[in-house]
């Protein structure tokens, strides 16, 4: 049984596209590092900052999708931006690490508005170890494993004012491969383009406590649009507690405590409510640790 259980998760790792050589990282917290997405944002804030993260995806299932990611930000002078990032996910037989830079550009629009240009160039590399897999040894499809690189070239631009932003993107644009399989024989497949458009507002409640409101809308062809909508409540820019509801996917509490100064951490808890993907213990935790120069 155990072994049946085990073949049943590679094939459907082999035939999702979302979890398998996913080219867009998968994060709750995304609206606290944004040149993931969006390589506008890379250097958009005054100083430079250091993010490390950490997601455990479908908690109590055992090689469930696993991502870490360290990424660095920071201005440059003539109003450029910088950011580089190394995103590794690992699920069951595969891996993947990505690896970007990211670089902005800051037009002065008005005293209150700024636009920001962005290009990301980079790459993933995907290993998929099939001799892990727990097939039988005769059977053809999972005898020899998969190596292979694709390149990413991503662009984004972002509105940016006193009070709110506005924000397009797509992090890569280039086909990619991936590995799948057709009847009884491996193939490679092509990813398609995923666009991100969102944006947020900024609502200051009293002297020190803000309300922070968003909405973000991802499109991938072939699969249905999915739409976030979050509110975060921040109080002395130290402390913040916030919600995310991914319509008819997932939702989401957060929360960030400022341990030191220029230091933060953030947690959040993820409970899926998609009927179709429930498969007992399926909920998700993602953790974020912040610096800032």
């Amino acid at each position: 049984m155990k072994l049946i259980s085990r073949f049943s998760i590679v094939i459907a790792l082999l035939i999702t596209t979302n979890i398998l050589a996913q080219q867009d990282p998968n994060f709750t917290l995304y609206n606290f590092n944004k040149n993931i997405i969006n390589p506008a944002f890379a250097g958009a804030n005054e100083n430079a900052e250091i993010t490390l993260s950490h997601r455990s995806q479908w908690l109590g299932i055992d090689n469930a999708p696993s991502t870490q990611l360290l990424a660095f930000t920071t201005p440059l002078k003539n109003n450029l931006g910088l950011g580089v990032s190394v995103i590794k996910d690992q699920v069951f037989i595969l891996s993947q690490t990505d690896l970007a830079a990211d670089i902005s550009y800051k037009l002065k629009v008005s005293e209150t508005q700024n636009l920001f240009f962005g290009l990301k160039a980079g790459g993933g590399f995907v290993d998929i170890n099939l001799n892990n897999a727990g097939a039988p040894e005769t059977d053809p499809l999972f005898t020899q494993n998969q190596s292979f690189f694709n390149p990413h070239l991503g662009a984004g631009v972002s509105l940016v004012h006193n009070k709110y932003y506005v924000t397009l993107s797509t992090p890569n644009f280039l086909s990619g491969d991936r590995y799948e399989k057709e009847i009884n024989t491996p193939r490679a497949a092509v990813d398609n383009l995923s666009l991100y458009l969102g944006g947020g507002y900024h609502f200051a409640l009293t002297d020190n406590i803000e309300l922070h409101p968003a909405l973000m809308m991802r499109y991938l062809q072939g699969v249905p649009t999915s739409y976030d909508i979050s509110s975060t409540l921040s109080v002395d820019q130290k402390y913040s507690l916030g919600f995310n509801y991914r319509v008819d996917e997932m939702i989401s509490v957060y929360g960030f405590l400022q341990l030191i100064k220029k230091l933060k951490l953030g947690i959040s808890y993820d409970a899926t409510i998609s009927l179709p993907t429930r498969v007992g213990d399926d909920n998700s935790i993602e953790m974020i640790l912040k610096y800032q120069f």
